[in-house]
């Protein structure tokens, strides 16, 4: 029987969930779009994969995250009031006019671009959260493991998942 060990490839549908099992649903990956991923390379939170390190296929998972083990707790230096004037060009808003939960791109120099929501629109200005979506959130997790297997040689060389076709695709539980 596999189990899930560092160099495999995992394959896994879960829901998750804010604070609990009862909490609010932010994700779900299921058996037709499940997470395919490279364990133990470092892509995903060291929490997640602790969760799931030995879990055989088949087998179910459930597990919360403190904020400390997934994205962080929420840092009050990560709000920044931009004036509406220094706000930058976007065809989705090309009348500047935001509303709290818009998500924009920022040019942060350097090639660097982060990703900032609308926290609060101001008369002249708004406040942007640069903190990650799921920062200072507890993250339950439930769901089961589908598939597990080595990695190929690309996959091995590259340290991450490679869809074999190019193409995303549905679980392979049922050609195990």
């Amino acid at each position: 029987m596999n189990t899930i060990s560092p160099e495999s490839i995992v394959e896994l549908k879960y829901t998750l969930r804010e604070g609990g099992p009862q909490g609010e649903v932010l994700e779900i990956m299921d058996e037709h779009w499940p997470l395919k991923f490279y364990f133990g390379s470092g892509t995903m939170l060291p929490g997640f994969e602790k969760g799931l390190e030995g879990l055989a296929e088949g087998q179910s998972f459930q597990f919360t995250l403190s904020p400390e083990q997934g994205y962080g707790a929420l840092d009050p230096e990560q709000i920044k009031e931009i004036p509406l004037e220094d706000m930058p060009e976007s065809e989705r808003f090309p009348f500047k006019d935001f509303e709290v939960g818009d998500r924009l791109v920022f040019d942060m120099g350097s090639e660097k671009e982060r990703l900032g929501t609308i926290s609060e629109v101001l008369d002249q200005s708004v406040l942007v959260d640069f903190n990650h979506a799921l920062a200072g959130k507890h993250l339950h997790f439930s769901g089961q493991i589908l598939f597990i297997r080595e990695p190929r040689a690309d996959e091995a060389t590259a340290r991450r998942y490679i869809e074999p076709n190019g193409i995303r695709s549905d679980s392979r539980l049922g050609d195990a």
